[in-house]
């Protein structure tokens, strides 16, 4: 299984973890230090947060590659190992990072690229194999992370790199050497799920024919679903209370989503997120528009009502 994701992923090899929020914190505990630094995108998963409680860190403002390259100008020199950590997909906008930029500067300035693709693997690229693909940049990421359970649909997860890393990360890792192990169960699961996204694209051009059609339709409906590029979509309703409220109606319709306040975001940006999956249809879209409508008139959800300006 490990050898299989790492050929996914386009790596030499990779690492298997029990839990997806657990590769982050082991990995990255592991590899940074008290000389070292990290510049982390401001929307980056909490797994990787606390997986950098040893070492010094810089934010950077989302998708922001004008000012990361201002900041490793400035303070890349200072630090022996220096990381720059990015999702591909970023959960809760749907947005994808700028990685033909990103690694262009890492690159430049000898930082390590630490990229977390939880949602772009089975979703982005031609054959699904995340967002290093969809940039048409495989084998030139440093350390992937994903997890096991939205595309593999298990649960753990893992990291890709170079042969070397891999073999450091196997005995200084925590969260793996200390952790129960995947169960068979899940190593036949993901190995059956890489060879369906290898020998069948169907469910990925299904997908996203699901994707294109939703954006389109909640688009027309005036609804603020952000700037989405993916099958996350996060429908802005700004009030947490409001987010509770819609998902009972919701549920009483038989739709299930989640509902997304503090801490995850701030209660001005609370949303209701909607993830799609290749086993959808359309009729279940166009199900969930019309309810959303329905529910838009006794709680003025849409993004031109006036409490939402």
């Amino acid at each position: 299984m490990e050898q299989e994701l790492a050929d996914f992923t386009g790596q030499e090899a990779a690492l298997i973890f029990s839990s997806g929020f657990g590769v982050n914190v082991g990995v990255l505990n592991a590899l940074l230090g008290k000389n070292d630094i990290a510049f982390i995108d401001l929307q980056v998963h909490r797994s990787v947060l606390d997986g950098l409680f040893r070492t010094n860190t810089k934010k950077i403002g989302h998708n922001n590659v004008d000012y990361l390259e201002f900041i490793l100008k400035k303070e890349r020199h200072k630090y022996e190992t220096a990381m720059v950590i990015i999702d591909g997909v970023y959960s809760q906008d749907g947005d994808i990072a700028p990685l033909s930029e990103t690694v262009a500067l890492c690159k430049e300035y000898n930082t390590l690229l630490y990229l977390d693709d939880a949602h772009g693997i089975g979703t982005f690229g031609k054959t699904g194999r995340g967002v290093a693909e969809h940039f048409d940049l495989p084998g030139q990421i440093d350390i992937i992370t994903g997890t096991l359970s939205k595309s593999f649909g298990t649960v753990g997860g893992f990291v890709a790199a170079s042969k070397k890393m891999i073999d450091y990360l196997r005995y200084n890792t925590n969260t793996a050497i200390f952790s129960a192990a995947v169960t068979p169960q899940v190593t036949g699961s993901v190995l059956k799920a890489i060879e369906l996204m290898r020998s069948d694209t169907q469910y990925l051009h299904k997908l996203w024919n699901n994707v294109h059609y939703l954006r389109k339709r909640l688009t027309e409906e005036g609804f603020d679903i952000k700037q989405t590029v993916s099958p996350i979509f996060p429908v802005m309703v700004r009030n947490p209370h409001k987010v509770e409220e819609v998902i009972r109606l919701l549920n009483e319709r038989h739709i299930y989503a989640c509902g997304v306040g503090f801490p995850a975001v701030t209660d001005k940006e609370a949303r209701v997120r909607i993830s799609l999956s290749a086993l959808h249809e359309q009729k279940h879209l166009d199900t969930l528009i019309e309810a959303l409508n329905e529910i838009d008139s006794l709680l003025h959800i849409k993004k031109h009502c006036q409490w939402n300006k």
